[in-house]
């Protein structure tokens, strides 16, 4: 059996991944610090244990390179965990990245209190990474009645990558999706290679379940949605600093925090 959760946790509402085969687990993205990350590194051997009823061995994917969704990255190493997926554009720069945000983190108003977990020496959320070939149309792992297809994109960052489960129907975005509030597009957004990977996200035929960086997990047609509004930014603006609208799945959602839903097996988790 293969077991996909996601787990929502503040701060930054950001959304992370465990995906359980029946030889092998991967956790998606590590959030923003220790503790989350801590808690992802428990969550994801007690999924072993349920699903396999062993301890399987662990690795790690970063969909991109914000602070909200590598910073506990050292901690899962110190739990054990040796492998980091990044794309190449990541590898180049987390170094750099991780000097830039984590001065940011302290000085934000909504992050400052959060920033007293974190470590001083910015080298200290530092970890050995394994590059994903952007030439390469896909990467794949096997977990154990899971593939796991890596594909390195861009438009929300320079580091884009996105976790494909061709068996099961779902896709790992990062924040190339956001659901509940606007996506966020910054200085290292392009708006054109944004809406060029939406039309990627599209194009594989099995997915049904688009889980965003931020938010509820989304079908088809909300990404649709999202691709009409950045390609109708594109058509009138420049690749700069936009505002994005907000846009909400249909329907009933549990958005507490924190919160884990899983959606594999399907239902499981209504």
């Amino acid at each position: 059996m293969v077991n996909v959760s996601v787990l929502s946790q503040n701060p930054a509402a950001v959304n992370c991944g465990i995906i359980t085969g029946s030889r092998a687990s991967l956790i998606v993205d590590s959030g923003p610090g220790p503790s989350t990350a801590k808690h992802l590194a428990d969550t994801a051997q007690q999924l072993s244990l349920a699903v396999t009823g062993g301890v399987n061995p662990i690795a790690a994917v970063i969909t991109h390179d914000h602070w909200d969704h590598f910073f506990g990255n050292a901690t899962l190493a110190a739990a054990g965990i040796e492998t980091f997926h990044v794309s190449e554009s990541f590898a180049g720069d987390h170094e750099a990245t991780a000097w830039i945000a984590l001065d940011a983190v302290r000085t934000a108003p909504e992050t400052a209190e959060f920033a007293s977990e974190l470590p001083e020496d910015p080298r200290d959320l530092i970890v050995d990474v394994s590059p994903v070939d952007a030439a390469e149309s896909e990467v794949m792992l096997d977990l154990g009645d899971c593939r796991v297809e890596f594909h390195v994109l861009g438009g929300h960052s320079t580091a884009d990558l996105v976790v494909r489960l061709p068996d099961q129907g779902i896709v790992f975005t990062g924040d190339l999706v956001e659901e509940g509030a606007p996506p966020q597009a910054g200085d290292d957004a392009s708006l054109s290679e944004w809406v060029t990977s939406l039309h990627t996200l599209l194009s594989f035929p099995e997915t049904t379940v688009f889980v965003p960086g931020h938010g509820v997990p989304v079908d088809r047609e909300f990404v649709e949605r999202q691709l009409e509004d950045i390609g109708g930014l594109r058509s009138n603006q420049a690749d700069a600093e936009v505002a994005l609208p907000a846009r909400a799945m249909p329907g009933d959602h549990d958005r507490s925090f924190p919160r884990q839903q899983v959606i594999c097996p399907a239902g499981a988790g209504r």
